[in-house]
Parts: C-alpha cells; sequence; structure tokens
C-alpha cells in the first residue's frame, strides 16, 4: 500500500483531510464569483487547499494556479501568468496552437513536448511588449475564456509583488474590478506584506475576502491517523503541540512511523525517534546553512531558537555577549534573508524542523 502520509509536495483526494470547513468557505465564494486572501504561515498546506479546491471543481471551471514565490521581476510575473494560462488548453499540437493564436493577439508561444511524459512546455515569446501590455494580453484571454465557463486564478505567495512595483496591485484592480465570470484567491505565507496589499488605502482594498489558515485541529488528525496506526488523542495532541501545528512536519514524522511501526501502538517516545531521523537527515544542510551566518547572525539565530520571551533584555544581552544594535542588525538581516520572521512584534523561525535543530543542536 502507498504511504498514506504524503509530505512532498500537494496532498490531493484520498490523502487530504481536515480542511472541510475551509473549502465550503471558499466554495461558496467561487460561486458567487468572489475574491479570497488566503493566509498563513508556510507548510501549513495552504497550497494544498487550493489545489484540491481546483481539482474539485476541475469539471465546471477552467482552473489557474500560479506559484510566484522565485519571481524577480514584474515581467517574470507577468510570464508566469500567461504560461499558466496557456497551460488550460489542451487537445493535440494542433488544436493548442489554434486556441493560443485565438487568445493571445500580440503573443507567440514556444512549444515542447517532454518525449518520456509527452508533457507540454509553453515559452511566451515578450520581446518588445512593455509590462502593461503583457498584463493586458493576458486578462484579454483569461475574460475570452471566463465566456466559456467560469475560472479560478490562485496566486500563491503572492506578497512577492510587494517587493518589486507598488503599481502592479493597481493595475491589477484595473482588469479585477470589470465584471467577468472568474474568482481570484491570493494566497501567501507572509501575512504583515501580504494583508498590507489590501488594507484601507491600497488598491485592492476590499477586493476580497480575508481567511487565516490555522493549524489542523486534533480531531481531524486523529480521524485519518487512526486509519492507518494505532494512537490515541493524547499522542495526536503531542505531535501536534511538537510540530507547532505544521502540517508538512507532522505528515513527515507520522510518514516514517507508518514505514517503521504500523503494525504497533504509538507512543510519543516513537514520535520523538522519528523526529531524531528527520533532523538527522537535516543536519548537514543545516549546518551549512548555519555557517553562512556572521557570528552575530549566528548569535541572533540562537537567541531567537532559544525561545526567551525577551530577548532584548539586559540578560540575554550579557549570556551572549552582544550589544542590543548588533543583535537588531542581526535579526534584520535574517529577516532578509527568509531564515526568520516577525509578527506582532515577536520574532520567530517559520521553518518548524529548522527551528527544532537549532534548540537542540545550538542550545543545550
Amino acid at each position: 500500500m502507498i504511504n498514506p502520509f504524503h509530505y512532498e509536495g500537494f496532498a490531493l483526494e484520498k490523502q487530504f483531510y481536515g480542511r472541510d470547513i475551509e473549502l465550503a468557505k471558499i466554495q461558496k465564494l467561487v460561486d458567487s464569483s468572489n475574491n479570497l486572501l488566503l493566509y498563513s504561515k508556510r507548510r501549513m498546506g495552504k497550497s494544498s487547499l487550493i489545489k484540491e479546491l481546483m481539482h474539485r471543481n476541475a469539471d465546471q471551471c477552467y482552473t489557474i494556479y500560479c506559484d510566484i514565490f522565485d519571481i524577480a521581476s514584474k515581467e517574470e510575473f507577468a510570464s508566469i501568468l500567461l504560461k499558466s494560462l496557456a497551460k488550460t488548453h489542451r487537445g493535440d499540437l494542433k488544436t493548442i496552437v489554434s486556441n493560443l493564436k485565438k487568445y493571445f493577439k500580440r503573443i507567440t508561444f514556444g512549444i515542447t513536448v517532454d518525449p518520456n511524459t509527452a508533457e507540454i512546455s509553453y515559452s511566451p515569446r515578450l520581446e518588445g511588449l512593455s509590462f502593461e501590455e503583457m498584463i493586458e494580453e493576458f486578462f484579454e484571454g483569461l475574460f475570452l475564456l471566463a465566456k466559456e465557463k467560469k475560472v479560478i486564478l490562485a496566486i500563491d505567495e503572492f506578497q512577492q509583488i510587494a517587493l518589486l512595483d507598488t503599481k502592479i496591485d493597481a493595475l491589477l484592480r484595473k482588469y479585477m474590478q470589470e465584471p467577468h465570470n472568474v474568482s481570484y484567491i491570493f494566497a501567501g505565507s507572509k501575512r504583515h506584506c501580504l494583508t498590507s496589499l489590501f488594507t484601507y488605502s491600497a488598491p485592492l482594498y476590499e477586493m476580497a475576502t480575508h481567511m487565516e489558515l490555522g493549524g489542523l485541529d486534533s480531531k481531524s488528525v486523529l480521524g485519518y491517523t487512526s486509519k492507518y496506526l494505532s494512537l490515541n488523542g493524547g499522542v495526536v495532541e503531542y505531535l501536534i503541540t511538537l510540530c507547532d501545528h505544521e502540517t508538512k512536519l507532522m505528515q513527515h514524522i507520522l510518514h516514517i512511523l507508518y514505514s517503521n511501526q504500523k503494525d504497533t501502538t504509538i507512543t510519543p517516545m516513537m514520535i520523538d525517534d522519528a523526529l531524531e531521523e528527520i533532523l538527522g537527515d537535516k543536519s548537514s544542510s543545516y549546518t551549512l546553512l548555519y555557517d553562512t551566518f556572521s557570528l552575530t547572525q549566528k548569535k541572533a539565530f540562537k537567541i531567537i531558537t532559544s525561545g526567551l520571551e525577551t530577548i532584548f533584555s539586559l540578560d540575554t544581552l550579557k549570556a551572549y555577549n552582544i550589544q542590543k544594535a548588533s543583535l537588531a542588525s542581526a535579526l534584520k538581516q535574517l529577516y532578509i534573508k527568509e531564515i526568520i520572521d516577525k509578527e506582532d512584534d515577536k520574532w520567530f523561525v517559520p521553518d518548524r524542523t529548522l527551528e527544532l535543530w537549532g534548540k537542540r543542536m545550538l542550545n543545550r
């Protein structure tokens, strides 16, 4: 039997669980062509939730998913949108080429087919077009598609546009406020940065319903895991607390337990052993990452992973032999590197596995 605890990539269909309430709320928005702003910490299952929604709507809607986490320019943003829109066209090559000519007036595509998987890749030729013209071309094609049936357009890690050009959100609003059969889903993992794009006086203000995705509740986790493992509610609560609700780490631990202990009653000690296996596998890469930090950044990282509530207290600064200004500067640099994050004036490590490695390896 395939391991039922999927932790790499998207968890879909039978491996997707625990989000019925959230799916129902989002489905109501989609049915009425309303928009959603979805935010959560990373590795909480946000992208899987979006993908599952699209899977369930695949027959009655066109679904377009764009992950813009790695974009470095507004032109890359436009290119991802155009590629994702092109992927909605299916059929043989002749049909696809014909459809692309119908939906895109100024842009042509280089099309390649993988000989092993038959997967089609699209490369838009954008020479000579301004960013505004690329976006116009995208929305003209999108609105043509929406005349056939409803479209769900999801842009994951949407906060990245705030790092590029503050005018992008204003340009998107221009097209979004036109009455078309499209539901927009904007998702991201940096709450403050993401929600700042939708606050009062921002161009996207009141353009989407806000939803924060919390952790899976213990009842849902127990209901799914008990189909495959022998464990009780107390053990599930221990797992959730240990992982700080991070879905990916929970699934990774359960994946190991299923592989090694599926016929045994699971205990907290077994969960700890599975975590130690994960930390051991990742230790080399985490050590390499840690070695890239400056001395003050290493001290700042140790302070954050130590769990101290008052990181700027005199006792903390003395214990780690660091000045307040130096600590503040180191925290800022780690934030820029996306090693740590900040919310409600509290610094934290968004990757729970990295945080636990820091706690266990650096704060002994």
